[in-house]
């Protein structure tokens, strides 16, 4: 058990820092929570609830960590022989089965917490699993990068529903419009963040290791960000009015659009290694602020907490 224990410790250490993932995951369910309960009266957040479901959230992507490691094995096996997988420190058969347990938790925490809750799961649980089966069309999948992605970063609206329904014990069938909104944008920022992390400046492109910017060129990766940018923008727009958060939050969102607006410029012009990692660098931070700024935006327009 302990050697157990510290292989998988390594294993968080290198592929999913436990604390940076809480801290966006912390924010990533409570910016969904402030929007749901809002939607849904009374707008009273559980904090107690909140917080469970936070813990699930962090498993359920973790699963989804580990199934990405256990599909990329091969592939890392080449070209990537330090990761946990390909250098043996786990082995796959043992990655397979913490997955499975880390879901068949989540599910009967989920029943726990409710009908509705079990039900979102579920439908989480089994996207995951076409995402590791690579929806039986792998072959034709993988070669198209960005297609790939947008149908695995879909999950984030699972999840996002899975929130929904276990904060306010109502099923997917029953979300209001304005909270329809705020999934669709959960896929554009994990898409942003997505694209973000594989564009390079052209002297960092690496053999072998496949990239949005290689793909797509750097003007198409930088504007495909862009775009999703200017629609995760219109949403704010529409939750801001919606909820009366104020100017602040506004001023705060369209700061945060237009930094990002300027990073894929920049980038689209140099495509140069200080322009990829600042690129890079904006893209993750725009993950994390876009969630801040919501909590923060709620919290300062009176939503009230209770535990």
């Amino acid at each position: 058990m302990v050697r157990f224990i510290t292989r998988w410790r390594i294993f968080c250490r290198e592929r999913f820092p436990l604390l940076s993932h809480v801290v966006l995951l912390g924010f990533y369910t409570a910016a969904n929570a402030c929007v749901a309960v809002s939607a849904v009266p009374p707008s009273v957040i559980p904090i107690f609830r909140l917080f469970g479901t936070s813990i699930l959230v962090v498993t359920i992507f973790f699963h989804l960590r580990i199934f990405d490691e256990i599909k990329d094995f091969k592939i890392d096996f080449q070209v990537h022989r330090d990761r946990p997988l390909a250098r043996g420190l786990i082995a796959v058969p043992e990655a397979k089965a913490v997955a499975a347990g880390l879901i068949a938790l989540e599910l009967c925490a989920a029943a726990v917490v409710g009908p509705a809750a079990l039900v979102a799961a579920l439908c989480v649980a089994g996207y995951s699993l076409l995402m590791y089966k690579e929806f039986f069309i792998g072959a034709w999948l993988r070669p198209r990068l960005a297609t790939y992605a947008l149908t695995h970063t879909v999950v984030s609206c699972g999840i996002s529903v899975f929130i929904f329904s276990a904060l306010t014990a109502r099923f997917f069938w029953e979300i209001p419009a304005t909270y329809g909104w705020f999934v669709l944008v959960n896929w554009m920022i994990f898409n942003i963040f997505e694209f973000g992390r594989k564009t390079f400046g052209k002297a960092e492109e690496q053999d072998g290791v496949e990239s949005y910017s290689q793909r797509l060129g750097p003007e198409r990766a930088a504007g495909n960000v862009a775009l999703m940018a200017v629609v995760a923008q219109f949403v704010a727009d529409k939750i801001g009015l919606r909820f009366n958060l104020g100017g602040g939050y506004a001023a705060a969102m369209y700061g945060l659009c237009g930094v990002l607006l300027v990073s894929c410029g920049l980038y689209a012009a140099h495509n140069d290694a200080k322009a990829g990692r600042l690129f890079r660098g904006v893209c993750s931070f725009y993950l994390l602020a876009y969630q801040v700024i919501v909590v923060a935006g709620f919290c300062a327009g009176g939503l009230r907490w209770q535990w």
